[in-house]
């Protein structure tokens, strides 16, 4: 699988990105109650400011296909 990641700043100190998580974020997703497995890629929020904080999980890609789409279109706009 091709390691696919991508970042484009909402605020000043938010971010929303196309990636992977970690296990200590799929646990923390899961002690929220998020059911997530952390295989494949995810689009999530994470606060730049505060990089301790827990990232916000929105959504799973269903397919490696579509997240390098997604970071592809983000990266384009954060060149823009």
């Amino acid at each position: 699988m091709d390691e696919y990641f991508a970042s484009l700043p909402v605020t000043n100190a938010t971010v929303i990105c196309v990636g992977g998580i970690t296990t200590r974020e799929v646990q923390q997703a899961n002690d929220d109650g998020i059911a997530v497995d952390g295989s494949g890629y995810y689009l999530f929020l994470a606060n730049e400011a505060e990089p301790k904080q827990p990232i916000q999980i929105l959504a799973k890609f269903v397919s490696e296909r579509e997240a390098g789409r997604f970071a592809r279109l983000l990266s384009s706009r954060s060149a823009a």
